[in-house]
Order: structure tokens, then sequence, then C-alpha cells
């Protein structure tokens, strides 16, 4: 999802760049700044699960080690 986000916002900028060559296109950007922007909120979202699953694999790993230290 990060690939296409800077893929999306890279298309943006090329459709920016048209204006710069006299044939302006807003639908390119337009286009990546949507695109680009879902992708990053994806991504962002994606990420957080992950750390939440880690955090509660952690924590899972936290109680087992103080379970054994309290039967010996």
């Amino acid at each position: 999802m990060s690939f296409s986000t800077i893929i999306a916002y890279g298309y943006a900028l090329g459709g920016l760049g048209s204006y710069a060559m006299g044939v302006p296109k807003p639908l390119p950007i337009a286009a990546g700044l949507i695109g680009g922007t879902f992708c990053a909120y994806l991504a962002l979202k994606i990420w957080r699960l992950y750390l939440a699953e880690i955090e509660a694999e952690n924590r899972r790993l936290e109680e087992e080690r103080e379970g054994e230290e309290g039967e010996e």
C-alpha cells in the first residue's frame, strides 16, 4: 500500500507537470490525489492492526513468563 501511495501521488505530480507543458490535465491530478490519499489511509489502517496484533502477542508472552515464574 505504501508503494501504491507513492505511485498515485507521482501520478498527480505528472498531471501537475502537464500544466507546465501547456496541456492541462486536471483528471490525473485529482485521480492521483484521491488514490494516493486512499492508499495512505489503508496503509496506516493496516499498520495499526499489525501493531495491535504484535502488542497482544507481547502481552500474552509476558503473562506466560509471569506464570512460569510463579510456579517455581
